[in-house]
């Protein structure tokens, strides 16, 4: 054997020491290269086709852009492009997106960097600019009694899911959206890439983000509960992306924040993030950043994504120009159209799919046509209502799909709170492109089990046999004649380039959703999609109208709000906004106790002040009992017992709150409610007559924002026994149970040729062993 360093293990030792340093060095020297220099091939591909036309010209203005690199880290390519002569402008945290600015040769030549998988213009986005309750069937949804043998459950209302709102910022001084219990969290960033700081009033330029954010979780203060939002007990989170000159790197930065901190344990339990605004027309493309940064929200934390779809749809109501935003087509994200607030027409300007490719359509649609909503002051929007003759300085009412989009945010927290396990589902988003195959092969595409809530228990709007042509008459839904095989969507519902599947019905998806969760919860052993929580939830019956047997003859009912000194519910100058609420005094009653609580002294604002009540019975206008001030300024506490004739019966009663007092000024206070203002709570109990027969029937108006309804009470002191008849409606828990699926067809059963086979071979068998018998014979004869 060869003594250790011999002549012949040389030449192998050097050839391996001259491979292992080329290794080390190799990857050294192509990095320094690399950071010296950019490539001077250009390649295409990776450039968005609405940036090409941008870079033509190599002696033109610096443009901004957002470029997407082949994962993290990132430090190495932004040292790149600062060598190169380009600005770093921001990056991102959840996705490897750099927002860089330079001369369009720069940028040009940064696409042949082998690093770079796709680049986009950073252009503008624009924003998407108590009757929609009732369209929608919220307040059904709300008021709808949810029972079981074991026990009630809560209302469905919002309570313990957050929405994240992507705006201008919320005005979180608004009575309505109560900073640190209702807006939890409020934080703006000034310049692209900016840091977050928290405040108060993140909504000082536009008052676009307040208006949405009212719609979406509002609790209805400054109207008595009569304007709260679709989900009154959610929780909202304020994300103000910039006041002027927005940019997609503003809303990008803002979506990363949600998904940085949505990610599990998800402590602030974000659930839904409402977009209301978008940039230009066009379909969606996978390698955007915005599709990059949704499809993460929703598939690694179950955040559920809704956007806008844009308010470019005058004059191309035909549908032969595609004018939705590519960020509502994203497909895991909801695409919201516009409707009238009564749900009688689609909105004109609700932007328009391209006809013939359902990709393009809306998801679903909501209210979006004079919504009243929470009102930022001294804002652009403020300024333009305040000039259009809106006196009122809590509420204004705008168009847009932005003020749809917030309607279909706040049912989707309705939708969590019904089913936590909601997440994203194995359907599809529509399809009726060239490569079906390439569509359904990409796991991005599919849609969230809410979207398909949605869409399955949506009110598709017909046709008014108005040519689409004429704009000014036509409801906007396509007529028989203008559809064809892609005007037909999954389960064979109808959709259209103008609505989708139609507008959205929140007692439906509420039903559904609570339908789903219970069937997972008790038959956990099968998996459960939506449609077969439709099927047990239309073939059970789970909602339905029922009666209540109240042992009782008292009832009672409350509210909340805040009065503040331009919500006067007097006959004087600055009557804008009143605080008045409902309730429906049956035939039967006998005495009506009402008691309002208010705190007289509030230190810390430096205000002293007094309320008192007023009723009107039968709410003609005119207020028929007026409870003094005097009495009790320092307990905060103001009762009355009425008696209840048959000239007071069997009507609406408005009970309104008005006040005076003082508050003294705060000049470094920063804050556009500076105004007095004072919460209190006020309840009403009923006594009511019960008959002979031992029951009486409450038979209440329809569900509405403005009615406070009626609940069981402990029974007074002259009760004698006997029910309270309570009509309303139910989603009855006991009745989802699943239908037992058809049992499968038993297969007719194929020939035993293995028992042939087995004769065969018993018979060949015997015929040796007889064969051999015979010979054996034969030989000895």
């Amino acid at each position: 054997m060869p003594s250790e360093g011999s002549p012949k293990e040389r030449p192998a030792a050097l050839l391996l020491l001259l491979m292992v340093i080329s290794l080390l060095i190799i990857p050294v020297l192509g990095s320094a290269g690399r950071d010296q220099i950019l490539p001077r091939k250009v390649y295409l591909p990776v450039i968005d086709r609405e940036l090409r036309p941008m870079l033509e010209d190599p002696s033109g203005p610096s443009i901004q852009v957002l470029v997407r690199y082949r994962g993290f880290p990132i430090d190495r390519d932004l040292e790149l492009a600062r060598r190169s002569g380009t600005d770093v402008i921001a990056t991102m945290k959840t996705i490897p997106v750099a927002t860089l600015k330079g001369d369009p040769n720069t940028i040009m030549r940064l696409s042949g960097d082998p690093r770079v998988v796709w680049m986009e213009h950073d252009h503008e986005v624009t924003f998407d600019m108590e009757e929609s309750l009732l369209t929608i069937n919220a307040t059904l949804a709300w008021d709808s009694w949810i029972c079981s043998a074991n026990h009630d459950f809560p209302q469905i209302t919002g309570e313990g899911v957050t929405v994240a709102v992507v705006d201008t910022g919320i005005d979180a001084g608004h009575p309505d959206l109560d900073y640190g219990r209702k807006t939890i969290i409020n934080i703006k960033s000034d310049i692209p890439g900016g840091p977050w700081y928290e405040l108060e009033n993140s909504d000082t330029s536009y008052g676009h983000g307040t208006h949405c954010a009212g719609t979406i979780a509002g609790n209805g203060d400054a109207s008595a509960g009569a304007r709260k939002g679709v989900a009154p007990d959610s929780k909202l989170i304020g994300l103000c992306v910039g006041d002027v000159g927005i940019t997609l790197t503003n809303t990008l930065q803002g979506l990363d924040w949600v998904y940085q901190n949505s990610r599990p344990p998800n402590p602030h339990n974000i659930r839904v993030v409402s977009n209301s605004w978008g940039g230009g027309a066009g379909e969606y493309d996978p390698e955007d950043a915005t599709s990059q940064i949704c499809q993460k929200l929703t598939y690694d934390n179950n955040v559920l994504v809704v956007f806008a779809m844009g308010n470019a749809g005058r004059g191309y109501h035909s549908g032969e120009t595609l004018t939705t935003s590519p960020t509502s087509l994203i497909p895991s994200n909801i695409g919201v159209a516009a409707f009238a607030r009564d749900g009688s027409y689609v909105a004109d300007f609700s932007s328009r799919g391209e006809k013939g490719k359902n990709q393009t359509y809306p998801d679903v649609g909501a209210p979006g046509v004079r919504i009243w909503s929470a009102h930022a002051r001294i804002t652009q929007i403020s300024a333009m209502s305040k000039m259009r003759g809106n006196p009122n300085p809590y509420y204004l009412a705008i168009s847009g799909t932005s003020m749809a989009t917030p309607h279909v945010s706040g049912l989707a927290a309705l939708m969590f709170q019904a089913a936590p396990s909601l997440t994203i589902s194995d359907r599809f988003e529509d399809y009726s492109g060239d490569d079906p195959e390439g569509w359904v092969a990409n796991t991005f595409n599919r849609i969230h089990e809410i979207e398909w809530i949605m869409e399955q228990s949506a009110h598709y709007l017909s046709p008014d046999g108005i040519p689409l042509s004429d704009e000014a008459n036509d409801n906007g839904v396509p007529e028989p004649e203008d559809m064809g095989d892609t005007e037909i969507g999954w389960d064979q519902k109808p959709i259209d380039w103008a609505q989708g599947y139609g507008i959205v019905d929140a007692q439906r998806c509420v039903g559904i959703a609570l339908t789903l969760q219970r069937l997972r919860d008790r038959y956990g052993d099968r998996k459960w999609n939506v449609n077969d929580a439709i099927e047990v939830y239309e073939g059970g019956g789970v909602f339905h109208e029922t009666t209540r047997n109240l042992s009782t003859d008292t009832l009672h009912t409350s509210w909340k709000g805040e009065f503040a000194r331009y919500a006067q519910d007097r006959d004087i100058p600055l009557l804008v906004q009143n605080q008045t609420r409902l309730i429906y005094v049956p035939e039967g009653a006998q005495e009506i106790s009402i008691t309002l609580q208010f705190d007289p002294w509030i230190l810390r604002e430096g205000q002293i002040g007094d309320l008192t009540f007023v009723i009107d019975y039968g709410w003609d206008g005119t207020f028929d009992y007026e409870h003094p001030f005097l009495g009790s300024r320092t307990s905060g506490t103001k009762t009355a017992t009425i008696n209840v004739d048959a000239s007071r019966s069997g009507m609406y009663w408005a009970i309104g709150i008005y006040g005076r007092g003082f508050k003294a000024l705060q000049p470094f206070r920063d804050g556009e409610y500076f105004e007095f203002r004072m919460e209190y709570v006020i309840g009403a109990s009923m006594r009511v007559a019960i008959p002979d027969n031992g029951s009486l029937e409450l038979m209440e108006p329809p569900s509405n924002s403005m009615l406070s309804r009626w609940s069981g009470a402990a029974p007074s002191s002259a009760y004698q026994g006997g029910t309270v008849v309570q009509k309303g409606t139910m989603f009855d828990m006991e009745r989802m149970v699943p239908i037992p699926p058809p049992e499968p067809e038993r297969p007719s059963r194929p020939f035993p040729f293995w028992i042939l086979a087995m004769v065969l071979l018993v018979a060949i068998a015997l015929y040796v062993i007889y064969s051999r018998y015979v010979r054996r014979k034969r030989r000895k004869a």
